[in-house]
């Protein structure tokens, strides 16, 4: 599909919150992620980026944070404007709110990690008005807020909404004792966590400490598992349409791909989404994730080239 940027909000000093139109009707589910396909110096590199829209509506919003060094990320802030069209692939991602129930909440976030609890949440006080929601949210400060002034009146217009801001720079790392304090009943409730993986790590054990059992966590950030290591006594080859491509020990297919310069679509690279499907010689792969593949693709070779390793020169394709 076709994005169309239509608007360009700063949202905190290193995020900015992007809206866009787009050329056909989309639907997807509070929490998922659009892939966008960001050309920059005649290479096309792909990052998905969560949705803070509410399904239903014209209009596509998604804030993006600035990542020092960040080749798309700093593209984006520093050169995307009204008027500029970018392709898109379908929204994708299983963090949603179907995960979540329509029990009780506890969302938490950390930094830009609000953006999908953010449509989650809206979502469903639009639907339900006497939701029991409640929404912990943490930033260094009040100026790395996200969305602070919506937020602030769905926390005055739905009285069953609890927002509680933590600040780390006054208060510190959030500990499970605080946690209880301000949640007396997490066990009862559906927890849903996004943000850094460290945060994300130390928020599920928190919560599953105070007795949580639905307990999930935004997987299109980090790795499902570690990689076995591959062959640590030589590098390989990749064949890819007539190009051979030195792979080495332990680094993943994707990683061989573009530094070859092969415009290979790698969305999240987490193993999640697939869209860097490839196909090759299952014998010679390591793969920490399957995730969207079937059996008989796995055993017709097709695997993620973002979680993958080889261990022999090999052969790979996939359809652009």
């Amino acid at each position: 599909m076709q994005l169309t940027c239509v608007g360009v909000a700063a949202e905190t000093a290193d995020v900015t919150r992007f809206t866009f139109m787009a050329d056909t009707p989309v639907s997807f589910e509070p929490g998922q992620f659009v892939s966008l396909k960001v050309p920059i110096g005649g290479r096309t590199s792909v990052r998905a980026y969560s949705l803070s829209s509410v399904p239903g509506e014209s209009r596509l919003q998604m804030a993006i944070k600035r990542v020092p060094g960040g080749r798309v990320s700093n593209h984006l802030l520093d050169h995307l404007k009204q008027g500029d069209q970018l392709e898109a692939l379908p929204p994708a991602g299983h963090f949603t709110s179907t995960q979540a129930g329509s029990g009780p909440w506890l969302l938490m976030a950390a930094g830009c990690g609000i953006t999908p609890l953010f449509s989650m949440l809206r979502d469903r006080l639009q639907r339900e008005p006497e939701a029991d929601v409640v929404l912990l949210f943490s930033v260094r400060d009040a100026s790395h807020r996200l969305f602070a002034r919506e937020l602030e009146f769905l926390a005055q217009r739905y009285p069953k909404f609890q927002l509680h801001w933590r600040f780390s720079a006054e208060q510190g790392r959030l500990d499970g004792e605080q946690l209880a304090q301000l949640v007396t009943d997490v066990a009862a409730r559906s927890v849903m966590i996004c943000g850094p993986e460290g945060y994300m790590s130390d928020a599920e054990a928190m919560t599953r400490s105070l007795g949580a059992e639905r307990v999930h966590c935004e997987a299109f950030h980090t790795q499902t598992s570690a990689l076995d290591s591959a062959d640590t006594s030589s590098g390989h080859t990749l064949a890819v349409d007539g190009i051979e491509l030195p792979i080495l020990p332990g680094q993943t297919v994707l990683d061989s791909l573009e530094a070859g310069g092969i415009p290979i679509l790698a969305a999240c690279r987490t193993g999640v989404c697939g869209s860097c499907k490839c196909q090759g010689e299952k014998d010679k792969l390591q793969t920490s994730s399957t995730m969207g593949l079937s059996e008989e693709e796995i055993e017709q070779g097709y695997f993620l080239a973002c979680s993958s390793t080889v261990t022999g020169d090999m052969s790979l394709e996939w359809e652009d």
